[in-house]
């Protein structure tokens, strides 16, 4: 089955011109009346615990049909549909084994390490097994209810029944809240200090070093002498570095014009199959309650398979209208929200460093709240990543402006955009140059990321910095043609505050990379900051 990228902004996507995979349905849709003759061997296997829960075997066959339409597994569906509860489920899941199940996992009970649980939550619980130590001195391993396998683990406690004492089934979202609170101070200095302590030079933690120190000083010293003693060759050096930097945007961008696209590129995109890789979203949100409905419905036009697909709302623990915008929401399986603790630097980098470790997709994507993704973008990028080696390490999706009647200021914004995404960017990309990412529709392998870092929570342009941070570890980043859609700010008011920020992260990452062009450290590469001056 094929989709294709489309063009169109928001009222475009709800009016149905963007394609979408009949296959891709959403959480809350109403089942489809399924066919006896299709074989549902989930519903057997699950047949004795749904007896237990007393659902039946049509209702169950609806659900499983359900499930498979969603992409999401049989026993996540089983309870977006309301027919049992957690609790009931995990306690019918214990009895039909012969087990106990266990609620209120008390976090200090945990034994394991801070960077095995870490892992636990990557895996989602499955991939290794937790402890926990019970108030009478023994300890019991934890079983997670809803990835269980069924039939093998009934033939694992019928052979070895000496074990049961000491094994209890446990709600994956329990025990991802008992791990998560756990691990909650050592992800929150991780995402503080983990950068600065692999690669201090790359962090922007320290504004300057003794050395960047006195070069300013010297520096701010011989201006005003110069001034006073020879103003005319003061004022005419200054003019030529001015003017250096400023014929080198020039050049950029007169070389990059001639490959302008003028109109949208239509690509034919495969359907992801049912076990393509894991992909993990990230959207970080700060008092954004009013984008919450919108954004959900953006991210449910996703076009992946659900259970490989898992959604990541990354919320400050302080956000309280946000959290309950998105609480007073029923969210499917795949989608979950990180609370970030209002510690360290309260920043979008410093909160997406967080939640990394949280996630176990093989590629990363990463939106703003109000962007409205192709429903293919996740599709296009899997399959450049696919035909590329592992030197592709960033994919940037083009932005467009929805709104750039509603002012001047959003005009300009498009105007601008489009010139980026469709121009320089992809210029920049077919010459293998470093490319300034935009700060959101960004694809990562994950291992590259992870390799240079992840996000600097210091730096407030993160997008700049990781995009150069990529190119001096020799990483290559390229674009793609399925876009995302967002509103551009339309008064000044809002405008400037953000124009200013973009600005101060650029000229710090500019910083930290011209020391780097003369003292060649830490793997840099010459061709990525010469780009970076001609950039800025």
């Amino acid at each position: 089955m094929q989709s294709s990228v489309a063009g169109g902004g928001r009222d475009a996507q709800r009016g149905g011109h963007v394609a979408r995979d009949e296959g891709a349905a959403t959480a809350g849709s109403a089942p489809a009346s399924a066919s006896p003759q299709i074989a549902y061997p989930e519903v057997d296997e699950w047949h004795p615990v749904l007896k237990r829960l007393s659902i039946d075997r049509e209702v169950a066959i609806e659900i499983a049909a359900l499930a498979r339409k969603s992409g999401e597994d049989f026993v996540s569906r089983l309870l977006a549909s309301g027919v049992a509860s957690r609790i009931d489920l995990t306690g019918a899941i214990a009895a039909d084994l012969g087990l106990k199940a266990c609620h209120n996992i008390d976090p200090k009970r945990l034994i394991a390490s801070d960077d095995q649980l870490v892992m636990v939550l990557r895996g989602g619980g499955d991939n290794l097994p937790v402890k926990l130590l019970e108030k009478d001195g023994s300890v019991s391993f934890l079983i997670p209810s809803r990835r269980i396998r069924l039939d093998w683990m009934r033939a694992y406690v019928r052979s070895h029944p000496d074990l049961t004492q000491h094994l209890r089934v446990a709600d994956i979202d329990d025990l991802q809240a008992a791990v998560t609170e756990r691990v909650r101070p050592f992800l929150a200095r991780i995402a503080v200090n983990g950068l600065s302590e692999r690669f201090p030079e790359m962090s922007a933690r320290v504004v300057a070093n003794g050395w960047q120190g006195a070069v300013l000083g010297i520096f701010m010293t011989m201006l005003p002498v110069g001034l006073a003693l020879a103003p005319g060759l003061t004022l005419g050096l200054l003019h030529g570095l001015a003017t250096f930097f400023f014929f080198a945007c020039v050049a950029l961008r007169f070389a990059a014009v001639a490959s302008v696209t003028t109109g949208k590129r239509l690509q034919r995109i495969e359907t992801p199959p049912a076990n393509a890789p894991v992909y993990s979203v990230l959207v970080a949100l700060y008092k954004e309650a009013d984008i919450v409905p919108d954004l959900l419905t953006a991210l449910d036009w996703i076009v992946w398979p659900r259970d490989r697909l898992e959604i990541k709302l990354v919320c400050e623990s302080d956000d309280a209208e946000t959290l309950a915008a998105i609480e007073m929401r029923p969210l499917p399986s795949h989608i979950k929200v990180v609370r970030v603790p209002p510690t360290g630097p309260r920043t979008k980098p410093k909160a997406l460093a967080y939640a990394l470790p949280m996630t176990r997709g093989e590629f990363v994507a990463l939106y703003d709240a109000e962007d409205w993704p192709d429903p293919m973008q996740l599709a296009e990028a899997w399959t450049r990543f696919r035909e590329s080696g592992p030197e592709l390490a960033v994919l940037q999706a083009p932005l467009e402006i929805s709104n750039p009647s509603e002012s001047l200021i959003a005009r300009m914004f498009a105007f601008e955009y489009s010139a980026l995404f469709h121009g320089l960017l992809p210029w920049l990309s077919r010459h293998r140059l470093m490319l300034p990412l935009g700060g959101t529709s960004n694809h990562f392998r994950r291992a590259a990321l992870e390799a240079v870092g992840g996000w600097d929570p210091f730096n407030v342009t993160e997008d700049a910095d990781l995009g150069t941070r990529l190119a001096r570890f020799g990483y290559q980043a390229a674009t793609i043609s399925a876009p995302t859609y967002e509103q551009a700010p339309i008064k000044l008011s809002v405008w400037l505050p953000q124009r200013t920020r973009w600005f101060k992260g650029w000229a710090r990452t500019f910083q930290e990379n011209i020391i780097s062009l003369f003292l060649l450290r830490y793997h840099t590469h010459v061709n990525s900051t010469c780009q970076h001056i001609a950039t800025l």
